[in-house]
């Protein structure tokens, strides 16, 4: 199996459809879709099982392991080659797959590929494109790392990102010792075994909700800057980083003015 596109999901019936569907209309076919239900309380297994296409799987957890704990069932139910995390509320373009896969068979060094997005509210329509560079660009994973660290996630949601399996392999699982930020902490530790690769073309669409989990965490300020402390902290143990002073103190600065940030588009998109 080449690609594994794996939909963790905790009650998204609203939206589990249209995911799957972006799934099925890509240009690229030779995947896997594993849909991993997390005790889901709402119609979303029997949404799930209205789909009749046998690259389909659906795998219901014995017991709700978290959010980040179903992404780790993901890493470890997955056979393709290459595993692709879709959150259950996001959706990918048609030819998002197949422009994502090219990268990683032609070059052999880079081990993983992200893209620009769509943000989208909950009746589908663009509030901006987000574009972390202007151009397509295969560069240096530990450079990548640390201008992320010391600005914001540039990779963006975990929808954006087509890795390698192998790779993940080298890395092990998504921290649960982050409750935000796991990630982001995870395409930093990706980034040290090798080069990154960007597409700048919106490949996929996240959407902001008041029911998504990001909008849910960005409630929690207190528990956001805790989170931060800890993302820090495995920054400074992995030995690969070699993070300064002057990474954390700008990074500290940059975290706190895009918390706000986002904070405020949550409240800006709720109002609309």
């Amino acid at each position: 199996m080449k690609v594994s596109v794996c939909i963790p999901v905790y009650n998204g019936e609203q939206y589990i459809e249209r995911t799957i569907q972006s799934v099925l209309d890509q240009t690229f076919t030779e995947y896997e879709l594993l849909v991993i239900d997390n005790c889901s309380t709402d119609n979303t297994i029997d949404k799930v099982r209205n789909f009749k296409d046998s690259r389909i799987h659906l795998i219901q957890n014995e017991r709700n392991y978290g959010m980040f704990g179903n992404w780790n069932i993901c890493l470890h139910r997955a056979q393709g080659e290459y595993i692709h995390l879709l959150c259950a509320d996001d959706s990918l373009q048609p030819e998002c797959l197949e422009k994502q896969l090219n990268i990683l068979e032609t070059h052999k060094d880079v081990v993983f590929v992200f893209n620009a997005s769509n943000v989208v509210d909950e009746q589908d329509k663009n509030i901006m494109k987000r574009r972390p560079f202007h151009k397509d660009m295969i560069c240096d994973g530990k450079w990548l790392a640390r201008k992320s660290f010391r600005t914001h996630n540039l990779f963006g949601e975990p929808s954006n990102v087509l890795f390698r399996r192998s790779s993940s392999e080298l890395v092990g699982e998504f921290s649960s010792e982050v409750c935000y930020s796991s990630d982001w902490d995870y395409w930093m530790r990706l980034s040290m075994e090798g080069n990154v690769a960007y597409i700048d073309e919106c490949l996929t669409n996240f959407r902001v909700s008041t029911t998504s989990g990001t909008s849910q965490l960005l409630k929690q300020k207190g528990k956001l800057k805790k989170d931060d402390k800890v993302l820090i902290d495995r920054v400074k143990q992995n030995p690969k980083f070699k993070v300064t002073k002057s990474d954390i103190a700008i990074h500290s600065i940059a975290i706190k003015m895009r918390l706000y940030a986002k904070m405020f588009f949550c409240l800006l998109t709720k109002k609309n």
